[in-house]
Formats: C-alpha cells, structure tokens, sequence
C-alpha cells in the first residue's frame, strides 16, 4: 500500500484528495494549521488517515511527517491575493519558505514523488474564465493597473 502526505489536506483541493485516496485504500496523513482549511471538510474520511495540526514549515513537522512517506501532495498556502498585498511577509513565510523546508525534508527522507499544485493566482486577474493551464504567467501580478 503506498503512502500519502497531503499538506494543506484541510483545504478545497487536499481534502478531495484525502478522500479520493483513501477511497482507495491508501494510507493518508495530513499536515494543516487549519488557518485558510477546515477540518470538517474531512469529517468523512477523518478517522481514516492521521491528522497533524501543525505548520508545515517547521522543519521538525516536516521530517516527522514524511517518516515512511512514499508520495507528497503539497497543497498547503494562502492562497489569497489580497492577503499576499496586505502581508506579503507572511504569505511569503506559508508558501515559499514553507515549500523549500518541504522539498528538503522529502530530498532527506527520499521521497520519490512530490506533486505541487498552485492555485489559479499564478495567472493573475485573468480576463477569460475558465483559466486554462496554456494561458500565459504574468511574471508580476497586480491587483489594480498601474500606469
């Protein structure tokens, strides 16, 4: 049985994973400091997989995290562009330096599979809906024009 770490696992996108896995009979722990996750997005499959309520950023919760981990599903971040404006210090802490304290754990542990999704503020205020993975990435993104 191959085994799973879901960061932000509380969340939209890692919740429906959490659960497609364990649907699967796979082993299943989650990483969430429940600040933009709720646990009750898990509450069908809660007694199923082991739940650590922590930051993933810590590098001691990371390597602990990762003991007998075959495959990481990184979903953990604010993903929220006003409050990466508004407190761009953390969002930088949740998502990039949360990210690199990540990968360096699962280099450590030998992690062989580390799967990241970012969410659709990569493209920005896009004038199309829906957003397509082809769309161009703006290299800044702005949350008003600027002349």
């Amino acid at each position: 049985m191959e085994k799973f770490l879901v960061t932000g696992g509380a969340g939209f996108i890692g919740s429906n994973i959490c659960k497609r896995l364990v649907s699967q009979d796979c082993f299943v722990r989650v990483v969430d400091n429940l600040l933009t996750g709720k646990k009750s997005n898990l509450a069908e499959v809660i007694d199923k997989i082991e739940f650590i309520h922590a930051d993933m950023g810590d590098s001691e919760v990371a390597q602990s995290a990762m003991k007998d981990i075959d495959v990481v599903f990184h979903e953990g971040a604010l993903p929220s562009v006003p409050v990466s404006i508004e407190n761009p210090a953390a969002t930088h802490k949740h998502c990039v330096d949360a990210t690199f304290t990540l990968l360096l754990a699962a280099r450590d542990a030998g992690i062989k599979r580390f799967v990241y999704a970012a969410s659709s503020s990569a493209y920005g205020d896009a004038p199309t809906s829906p957003k397509v993975e082809t769309m161009p990435c703006p290299l800044y993104t702005s949350p008003s024009p600027r002349d």
